[in-house]
């Protein structure tokens, strides 16, 4: 039998490469994430004799946008990096001691520069439409610009402690929820469709608790856009609405703590008591939970077909 060399690892297959994962992850969410918003709010008189155009300015489009965003941004990463593409679920898991704390600050700088560069490109692609809607005034102008394509802002009746508990409580529910729906304990999702259920999960987050702020409930989603309009805005982007871009930053991020902690010391201590072990024939890998093959072992961080030769 011939002796197969043993393949030494590279800075690809450690925390750089699951880096780089967060970064394609998170840039996909916000072209698509922002991109919706884009259609919702740029094309919205442009029907016969200025009539609002029909679908595009419904907000059944952006939780339907952004569900579909975050689906499709998990699919990006999730084999590589767990696919976090939001700081607030890095720091949960994190402070929940299911990741080392020396990958939080990478993976939040690759998925605020992927949130950063997705608006750069978005702003571009969308210039013309962006030109038409503020006809001259400063994009993150708060009564004539469209900042709000790129990055949040609360409702004019909503305060302070409003806004801060909207996006406090929706992201301790997407963490939360999160951390159930991959409990492999817990009557996991087969046939990797995590993604997908996440992403229902994010619909169902906008649909009731979206108006308020424009759920951020991810801080990379509202920081890496507002950092690129504050170059073409002149820093307009950061004081708005009395200086808001704190909110959606410090809110999830205690949020997300809050919800992990809750599930792992409430129905996560049950299902402890009641002994309870991974339903089916379930693996898994990163943050994802995946249908096991009778011919598949478990390498690392991936399941892979276990070879004969």
């Amino acid at each position: 039998m011939a002796v197969r060399p043993i393949a030494r690892p590279t800075a690809l297959s450690g925390t750089l490469g699951e880096a780089i994962a967060e970064f394609f992850g998170t840039m996909v969410l916000i072209l698509f994430g922002d991109g919706c918003v884009a259609t919702f709010g740029l094309f919205t008189k442009l029907g016969p004799g200025g009539a609002p155009t029909p679908f595009a300015n419904n907000w059944v489009v952006i939780i339907l946008g952004w569900g579909l965003a975050v689906m499709l941004g998990i699919y990006v990463a999730g084999a590589i990096s767990g696919a976090h593409i939001n700081p607030a679920v890095t720091l949960a898991l994190a402070a929940r001691g299911k990741l080392p704390w020396n990958k939080v600050l990478p993976y939040w700088g690759a998925q605020v520069l992927g949130a950063f560069v997705a608006a750069l490109i978005l702003y571009f692609v969308y210039q013309g439409a962006i030109n038409n809607a503020i006809g001259g005034a400063n994009i993150a102008d708060p009564s004539k610009g469209v900042g709000y394509v790129f990055y949040t802002y609360p409702k004019s009746f909503v305060g302070t402690f409003g806004a801060f508990g909207d996006e406090f409580l929706g992201t301790a529910l997407l963490v939360g929820l999160i951390f159930a729906i991959v409990d492999a304990r817990n009557q996991p999702v087969q046939g990797n469709l995590n993604p997908l259920i996440i992403g229902f999960l994010i619909v169902a987050i906008g649909a009731s608790f979206g108006l308020n702020t424009g759920y951020a409930i991810n801080p990379a989603r509202d920081l890496g856009p507002r950092l690129w309009i504050a170059l073409v805005s002149g820093g307009e982007s950061f004081s708005v609405n009395n200086y808001y871009f704190w909110i959606p930053i410090v809110a999830p991020l205690l949020g997300g703590v809050v919800g992990a902690f809750i599930y792992d010391f409430t129905l996560g201590k049950v299902i402890e008591a009641k002994m309870l072990t991974k339903s089916g024939d379930t693996v898994t890998t990163g943050e994802a939970v995946r249908e096991s093959s009778p011919s598949a072992e478990v390498r690392g961080r991936s399941v892979r077909e276990t070879s004969f030769e």
